[in-house]
């Protein structure tokens, strides 16, 4: 692992020594002779970044975007949840394309493309319930979504496709790369679309309204660059904008289907076209696939539990009724600004389905049963909380650790350790003390 990072930072040290420097680096004049920068000074100026907590970010952000483009690490990691539950939710099957190319018919038609159709295959087979589940989902949360798709005009089917394969239409779930929320955006395209501050305790890539409204926005700028052509619009979104219009450039705007084109991208990027615009085909005439989209009732209201609880607690008693699945997952997009493992304060106002109003007043007023899933809650997330000792690294910051960790933040470590803020200065080399899950 030292290895690995010492590589990372020789690499950044490396291209920094040979680029010119400047604040914004796209509005530098083309007359002014490039600076080198001094390998030591840039290194410090790497460690005042490391402790603070915006800086830290937008570099991580950054760093990983380009390492993606170098191809020094790969994008298709599995997407997990913050509950850290490991579902196949973006399972990549990769196919060896030196040996397949001159066999699968790429087309512009749809119908006629042999990886479309092959992935029509895996939506209505082993990955139906994603799409099944993505559909419910998005029931509850189109109310908030839906005007972003209409001020930009997205065809619903379209972007629903997207959400299905990158997120399956859970709201908190993130990569190991820093993508995060219903359509995985980068922290970095998260900002430059606009979507800065909090909203409870998650950033804006979590809120399915402010997400949509910044996955709409990309796609209308993608649309608008290449004439509406679908494939090339997830090419850009899968492998990087910048990315994809160097590869497009080269090609000439030829149609991205052109067999040499086509097997010049990212091989995730090769499995991502399709796979999307298999959904989008599925979403548009289910009926023509013998895919059911059935209606759910999707009225909203709100409640309020008169003692201190949890979403755990009240997705135990209001149990499976009317969803055999249980209710764990809409609770959670539903109010996508409360964290799983936390505990909410009594009276705070929580978003249910209406169909369980009843269900609600006779089984989350029940004492008994609430008492059981309280004690089966904090069994998971608190009555096995240990401490452990982490030894301080270099360059690592108190959101780093806490990142790492998962169940913690960097709040309750500075507390533990009696590290004063607002900074959170932490030296290389010290123990401190983390809260374990």
């Amino acid at each position: 692992m030292k290895k690995l990072l010492l590589t990372f930072v020789s690499l950044i040290v490396l291209n920094a020594c040979q680029s010119p420097t400047s604040k914004k680096l796209d509005s530098a004049p083309l007359a002014v002779e490039p600076k080198i920068v001094d390998a030591n000074e840039l290194l410090i100026s790497l460690n005042k970044c490391h402790l603070d907590d915006d800086c830290k970010s937008t570099l991580d952000s950054q760093f990983n975007n380009w390492l993606i483009e170098k191809n020094y690490i790969p994008t298709n990691e599995q997407v997990k949840t913050d509950e850290d539950v490991d579902e196949n939710v973006t399972k990549i099957v990769k196919a060896s394309a030196k040996e397949n190319m001159s066999q699968v018919k790429l087309s512009a038609n749809y119908m006629n493309n042999q990886l479309i159709k092959g992935a029509i295959n895996e939506w209505l087979t082993w990955k139906r319930p994603q799409l099944i589940n993505t559909w419910q989902y998005y029931q509850f949360l189109k109310a908030d979504m839906l005007p972003a798709f209409e001020k930009y005009k997205i065809d619903e089917a379209f972007i629903l496709a997207i959400m299905a394969q990158e997120s399956g239409g859970k709201v908190h779930s993130s990569s190991r790369v820093g993508a995060g929320g219903l359509f995985q955006l980068m922290p970095a395209t998260a900002k430059r679309l606009g979507l800065s501050g909090k909203s409870g305790a998650y950033d804006l890539r979590y809120n399915p309204a402010d997400s949509a409204m910044a996955a709409s926005k990309y796609i209308d700028e993608q649309w608008q660059l290449y004439d509406g052509d679908e494939a090339k619009i997830l090419a850009a979104y899968n492998s990087g904008e910048n990315r994809f219009a160097r590869l497009n450039r080269k090609y000439k705007n030829k149609s991205l289907w052109e067999t040499n084109f086509y097997y010049e991208l990212p091989g995730e990027t090769r499995h991502y076209i399709p796979v999307v615009l298999a959904a989008k085909l599925i979403f548009q005439d289910p009926v023509k696939f013998n895919f059911n989209l059935d209606k759910v009732d999707v009225e909203v209201i709100q409640v309020k539990f008169p003692n201190k609880s949890s979403l755990s607690e009240l997705a135990i008693c209001l149990g499976q009724d009317q969803r055999v699945d249980g209710w764990f997952r809409i609770l959670r997009n539903l109010n996508s600004g409360i964290k799983a493992d936390k505990s909410i304060d009594a009276n705070t106002e929580l978003r249910i389905p209406k169909i369980l109003a009843e269900t609600f007043e006779k089984n989350c007023k029940n004492q008994s049963l609430m008492s059981l899933a309280k004690s089966f809650h904090e069994a998971d997330f608190n009555g096995n909380t240990g401490l452990i000792s982490y030894k301080v690294r270099s360059g690592d910051s108190l959101s780093t650790i806490a990142r790492k960790f998962r169940c913690t933040s960097k709040r309750e470590i500075a507390s533990l350790n009696r590290i004063k803020g607002p900074r959170y200065l932490i030296r290389a080399g010290k123990h401190l003390k983390i809260p374990q899950c």
